[in-house]
Protein backbone atom coordinates (compact mmCIF):
# COMPACT_ATOMS: atom_id res chain seq x y z
CA UNK A 1 0.00 0.00 0.00
CA UNK A 2 1.01 3.43 -0.79
CA UNK A 3 2.21 5.77 1.97
CA UNK A 4 0.17 9.08 2.21
CA UNK A 5 3.89 10.60 2.17
CA UNK A 6 7.35 9.13 1.92
CA UNK A 7 10.61 10.91 2.86
CA UNK A 8 13.51 8.75 1.90
CA UNK A 9 16.97 10.21 3.23
CA UNK A 10 16.16 13.83 2.94
CA UNK A 11 18.56 16.68 2.65
CA UNK A 12 18.57 20.26 2.38
CA UNK A 13 21.36 23.05 2.47
CA UNK A 14 20.39 26.55 3.01
CA UNK A 15 22.65 29.73 3.16
CA UNK A 16 25.94 27.27 2.85
CA UNK A 17 24.96 24.99 5.91
CA UNK A 18 23.14 21.99 5.72
CA UNK A 19 19.99 22.71 7.36
CA UNK A 20 18.84 18.92 6.79
CA UNK A 21 20.40 15.84 6.88
CA UNK A 22 19.16 12.58 6.05
CA UNK A 23 15.36 12.77 7.40
CA UNK A 24 13.62 9.49 6.71
CA UNK A 25 10.18 8.80 7.73
CA UNK A 26 6.58 7.54 6.27
CA UNK A 27 3.02 8.19 7.20
CA UNK A 28 0.24 6.46 6.34
CA UNK A 29 -3.33 7.54 5.80
CA UNK A 30 -5.02 8.53 9.02
CA UNK A 31 -1.57 9.08 10.77
CA UNK A 32 -0.61 12.27 12.50
CA UNK A 33 3.08 13.12 12.43
CA UNK A 34 4.81 15.79 15.16
CA UNK A 35 7.68 17.35 13.74
CA UNK A 36 9.51 18.85 16.62
CA UNK A 37 12.53 20.35 17.67
CA UNK A 38 14.78 23.57 18.29
CA UNK A 39 14.24 26.69 16.40
CA UNK A 40 16.22 26.54 13.80
CA UNK A 41 16.17 22.60 13.45
CA UNK A 42 14.56 22.79 9.97
CA UNK A 43 11.31 22.08 10.83
CA UNK A 44 9.47 24.81 8.38
CA UNK A 45 12.36 23.68 5.82
CA UNK A 46 10.92 19.89 5.77
CA UNK A 47 7.53 20.77 5.83
CA UNK A 48 8.13 23.08 2.42
CA UNK A 49 10.00 20.69 0.82
CA UNK A 50 6.66 18.39 1.78
CA UNK A 51 4.16 20.57 -0.23
CA UNK A 52 6.62 21.82 -2.82
CA UNK A 53 8.01 24.93 -2.11
CA UNK A 54 11.10 23.99 -1.61
CA UNK A 55 13.56 21.38 -3.32
CA UNK A 56 15.18 18.54 -1.97
CA UNK A 57 18.91 18.60 -2.56
CA UNK A 58 19.62 14.89 -1.57
CA UNK A 59 16.98 11.78 -1.01
CA UNK A 60 13.14 12.15 -2.31
CA UNK A 61 9.60 12.89 -1.17
CA UNK A 62 6.50 11.64 -1.86
CA UNK A 63 3.23 12.02 -1.68
CA UNK A 64 0.57 9.54 -2.20
CA UNK A 65 3.62 8.19 -4.88
CA UNK A 66 3.83 11.35 -6.82
CA UNK A 67 7.05 13.57 -6.86
CA UNK A 68 7.03 16.21 -4.02
CA UNK A 69 6.62 19.63 -6.10
CA UNK A 70 4.32 17.53 -8.80
CA UNK A 71 0.96 18.47 -9.70
CA UNK A 72 -0.26 15.14 -8.63
CA UNK A 73 1.37 15.67 -5.39
CA UNK A 74 0.17 19.09 -5.28
CA UNK A 75 -3.46 18.41 -5.77
CA UNK A 76 -3.37 15.78 -2.54
CA UNK A 77 -2.21 18.63 0.06
CA UNK A 78 -3.59 21.67 2.04
CA UNK A 79 -0.80 23.40 3.40
CA UNK A 80 -0.47 26.20 5.92
CA UNK A 81 3.14 27.77 6.35
CA UNK A 82 3.86 29.27 9.58
CA UNK A 83 4.21 32.59 8.31
CA UNK A 84 1.14 32.61 6.07
CA UNK A 85 0.39 35.98 4.19
CA UNK A 86 -1.84 36.35 1.55
CA UNK A 87 -2.01 39.26 -0.31
CA UNK A 88 -3.26 42.05 2.25
CA UNK A 89 -6.04 43.48 -0.04
CA UNK A 90 -8.24 39.95 -0.25
CA UNK A 91 -10.97 38.47 1.57
CA UNK A 92 -11.04 35.91 3.48
CA UNK A 93 -13.43 34.60 1.13
CA UNK A 94 -11.42 35.58 -1.91
CA UNK A 95 -8.28 33.34 -0.67
CA UNK A 96 -10.36 30.41 -0.18
CA UNK A 97 -12.49 30.83 -3.67
CA UNK A 98 -8.55 31.18 -5.40
CA UNK A 99 -7.66 27.77 -3.84
CA UNK A 100 -10.93 26.57 -4.55
CA UNK A 101 -11.15 27.67 -8.12
CA UNK A 102 -6.92 26.07 -8.36
CA UNK A 103 -8.05 22.82 -7.04
CA UNK A 104 -11.63 22.38 -8.85
CA UNK A 105 -13.10 21.67 -5.61
CA UNK A 106 -15.32 23.73 -2.71
CA UNK A 107 -14.94 23.90 0.92
CA UNK A 108 -17.25 21.85 3.26
CA UNK A 109 -19.54 24.22 5.06
CA UNK A 110 -19.20 22.29 8.36
CA UNK A 111 -15.82 23.15 7.88
CA UNK A 112 -16.63 26.74 7.36
CA UNK A 113 -18.63 27.19 10.06
CA UNK A 114 -16.42 25.75 12.12
CA UNK A 115 -13.97 28.12 11.44
CA UNK A 116 -16.48 30.64 12.12
CA UNK A 117 -15.31 31.63 8.18
CA UNK A 118 -19.30 33.56 7.62
CA UNK A 119 -18.23 36.06 10.67
CA UNK A 120 -14.70 36.88 9.01
CA UNK A 121 -14.60 35.75 5.58
CA UNK A 122 -15.56 38.89 4.25
CA UNK A 123 -12.87 40.61 6.07
CA UNK A 124 -9.23 41.97 4.44
CA UNK A 125 -6.00 39.78 5.39
CA UNK A 126 -4.48 43.09 6.39
CA UNK A 127 -7.23 43.66 8.61
CA UNK A 128 -7.30 40.37 10.40
CA UNK A 129 -5.58 39.51 13.91
CA UNK A 130 -3.04 36.75 13.46
CA UNK A 131 -5.70 34.32 14.66
CA UNK A 132 -8.18 35.36 12.07
CA UNK A 133 -6.09 34.90 9.62
CA UNK A 134 -4.42 31.77 10.44
CA UNK A 135 -8.33 30.45 10.57
CA UNK A 136 -8.34 31.78 6.61
CA UNK A 137 -5.65 30.07 6.13
CA UNK A 138 -6.72 26.59 7.47
CA UNK A 139 -10.03 26.88 5.72
CA UNK A 140 -8.05 27.50 2.17
CA UNK A 141 -6.15 24.61 3.32
CA UNK A 142 -9.01 22.36 3.71
CA UNK A 143 -10.83 23.10 0.35
CA UNK A 144 -10.98 19.58 -1.21
CA UNK A 145 -10.96 17.72 1.82
CA UNK A 146 -7.03 17.19 0.62
CA UNK A 147 -5.69 13.36 1.36
CA UNK A 148 -2.49 15.37 3.33
CA UNK A 149 -2.56 18.45 5.36
CA UNK A 150 1.08 19.93 6.29
CA UNK A 151 0.75 22.78 8.92
CA UNK A 152 3.46 24.57 10.45
CA UNK A 153 2.48 26.13 13.36
CA UNK A 154 -0.77 25.87 13.27
CA UNK A 155 -2.03 27.02 16.51
CA UNK A 156 -0.11 30.17 16.78
CA UNK A 157 -2.05 33.22 17.88
CA UNK A 158 -5.41 31.00 18.53
CA UNK A 159 -6.96 31.25 21.78
CA UNK A 160 -8.20 28.15 23.66
CA UNK A 161 -11.37 27.90 21.69
CA UNK A 162 -9.75 28.25 18.87
CA UNK A 163 -6.69 25.43 19.21
CA UNK A 164 -9.86 23.21 20.42
CA UNK A 165 -11.80 23.83 16.36
CA UNK A 166 -8.57 23.31 15.03
CA UNK A 167 -8.02 19.76 17.08
CA UNK A 168 -11.80 18.60 16.06
CA UNK A 169 -11.49 19.08 12.24
CA UNK A 170 -8.08 17.61 12.22
CA UNK A 171 -9.19 14.89 14.05
CA UNK A 172 -11.98 14.26 11.94
CA UNK A 173 -9.31 14.63 9.04
CA UNK A 174 -7.48 11.64 10.58
CA UNK A 175 -10.70 9.74 10.94
CA UNK A 176 -11.38 10.24 7.07
CA UNK A 177 -8.45 8.66 6.27
CA UNK A 178 -6.25 12.18 5.89
CA UNK A 179 -2.50 12.14 6.51
CA UNK A 180 -1.27 14.99 9.27
CA UNK A 181 1.78 16.49 9.64
CA UNK A 182 2.01 19.18 12.10
CA UNK A 183 5.34 21.31 12.97
CA UNK A 184 4.64 22.44 16.38
CA UNK A 185 6.38 23.48 19.75
CA UNK A 186 2.63 22.61 21.43
CA UNK A 187 3.46 19.51 22.56
CA UNK A 188 0.19 19.57 24.38
CA UNK A 189 -1.83 19.93 20.82
CA UNK A 190 -0.20 17.10 19.04
CA UNK A 191 -0.59 14.60 22.39
CA UNK A 192 -4.34 15.14 21.73
CA UNK A 193 -3.96 14.66 17.93
CA UNK A 194 -2.36 11.11 19.09
CA UNK A 195 0.33 12.33 16.80
CA UNK A 196 3.71 10.17 16.25
CA UNK A 197 6.95 12.69 17.09
CA UNK A 198 9.45 12.99 14.55
CA UNK A 199 12.51 15.05 16.04
CA UNK A 200 14.76 16.78 14.01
Amino acid sequence: MTAALRVDGVAKRLGGRWVLRDVSVDVAGGEALGVVGANGAGKSTLLAMIAGVLTVDRGRITVGGAGAGTVAAQRQIGYVPEAANPPGHLTGDEVIALVAAVKGARLDPAVRAALALDDLGGARIDQMSLGMRRRACLGAALVGAPRLLVLDEPTNGLDAAGVATIGELLAARLEAGAAVVVASHDLAFLERLGARRLAL
